[in-house]
């Protein structure tokens, strides 16, 4: 497939600020879990059964297991949710990649790029967006280049002085089509800039 891309990290610090915002808001979550747990649960048990200490033994005893349990599927719930966070903006930090290219390739005057996205790629629709942009601006700067091209003619056919000495034309008409000649063809020079054909 065209667009596969195989690194997972594409932009590092995005994703792993992402991550850390994932992880914080897990471990956030799970703080108040485990406080609301603890405080409803397990401090009114031990404050009912405190004065029997066999009773009370065995409830320490499963509130030790049950701790331990937890800590670990916290971990293991931990180190799946930062595979999972970095597989979720890998969806992110590609499109935003891609975008990146493309628009230092528009910037280069290179408009033939197009963006490419896998199906499971956030920001589709702003890529379709974009291409469709490109498109246009493509077709229209390729009219636009050949309306200057044939005004470049038209412009040196009247400054060539056979047409302007024939009607007697004015000093300051032939400067005026000289400046016109200049104007056109650092316009045509701007035109010609724009790469609108993939070689």
């Amino acid at each position: 497939m065209q667009w596969r891309r195989k690194n997972y990290l594409i932009n590092k610090d995005f994703q792993f600020r992402y991550i850390s915002r994932v992880m914080f808001g897990i471990i956030m979550m799970a703080l108040v879990i485990a406080f609301t747990v603890y405080y409803t649960t397990w401090a009114r048990i031990m404050d009912e059964f405190y004065h029997v200490p066999q009773i009370a033994s065995q409830f320490a005893a499963l509130f030790s297991s049950v701790n331990n349990t937890l800590i670990v599927i916290l971990l293991l719930f931990l180190v799946i949710s930062a595979f999972l966070s970095i597989f979720i903006s890998h969806s992110i930090a590609g499109p935003v990649y891609r975008f990146e290219k493309t628009f230092k390739a528009i910037m280069a005057g290179d408009l033939t790029p197009r963006i490419g996205l896998r199906k499971s790629d956030e920001f589709r629709h702003l890529a379709e967006t974009i291409n469709d942009m490109l498109y246009t601006l493509r077709h229209s700067l390729s009219s636009d280049r050949k309306l200057v091209e044939e005004m470049v003619v038209v412009s040196k056919r009247l400054q060539s002085g056979k047409d302007t000495q024939k009607s007697g034309a004015s000093a300051e008409v032939t400067k005026d089509l000289g400046k016109l000649n200049q104007l056109l063809n650092q316009l045509q020079q701007d035109v010609k800039r724009f790469k609108l054909k993939p070689e």
